[in-house]
């Protein structure tokens, strides 16, 4: 079920399990006949109820610290109405900066990074994760999966036909605030490696690349 910002997926659904952490609450949805779980900012929200809300992020095999237990399939949403009615959808406006994305790019992320220290697959940053933390790599592929202005930054799933999905390396986030970009390019990324990065809000990753650039 996963979505970008600009193609949010709309739910409406009956809560049947609920849970607040860390100030964010956790629902477990039914829906036509489905269940799955929903995760959002602290919200107040009775078993029985009916919700609606779109969908902005799938993850899967994400663990919540606080509540110590770990999810298969969950979705972040952003905004949630009770009842039937869907709330509205936040439309994403772009900075007066992000007119032309390549350029403000090129001229001051790639500046900043520098040099990578060599172009991986997507296996091989996580086969060599450890050596690679903290310095800028980059790889070639492309954007399978792009989330808008999640937390202030776009998060763009890159896959280059290496590793399996079963071992959870066949896929690697980049985040960034450049634009310009869309599911289906081919890009060669750039950016810095981080393990075990913990955003907060239960966004927890073993591996992911930040302050990302792209060019086609």
């Amino acid at each position: 079920m996963p979505a970008s910002n600009s193609e949010a997926i709309p739910h409406t659904g009956k809560v049947i399990e609920t849970m607040s952490s860390a100030g964010y609450t956790y629902i477990r949805v039914e829906e036509k006949g489905k269940t799955f779980w929903i995760a959002l900012p602290e919200f107040q929200v009775s078993v029985g109820e009916t919700i609606s809300f779109y969908e902005q992020m799938l993850m899967e095999n994400f663990t919540s610290k606080t509540l110590n237990r770990t999810f298969d399939r969950i979705l972040f949403v952003e905004g949630i109405s009770k009842g039937t009615e869907l709330p509205a959808k936040a439309e994403v406006k772009p900075s007066p900066n992000k007119e032309a994305p390549k350029q403000v790019g090129e001229s001051q992320k790639l500046k900043e990074l520098g040099s990578p220290v060599g172009r991986f697959s997507v296996e091989e940053l996580f086969q060599k994760k450890d050596e690679l933390n903290g310095k800028v790599v980059e790889v070639k592929g492309n954007i399978s999966k792009l989330s808008r202005q999640i937390m202030g930054t776009d998060w763009a799933h890159i896959e280059d036909g290496t590793g399996k999905k079963e071992d959870l390396n066949n896929k690697i986030i980049f985040r960034s605030t450049q634009g310009g970009v869309a599911v289906g390019d081919e890009v060669v990324a750039k950016g810095v490696l981080y393990l075990n990065k913990d955003y907060g809000s239960g966004y927890f990753y073993p591996v992911i690349v930040e302050n990302a650039v792209f060019n086609k």
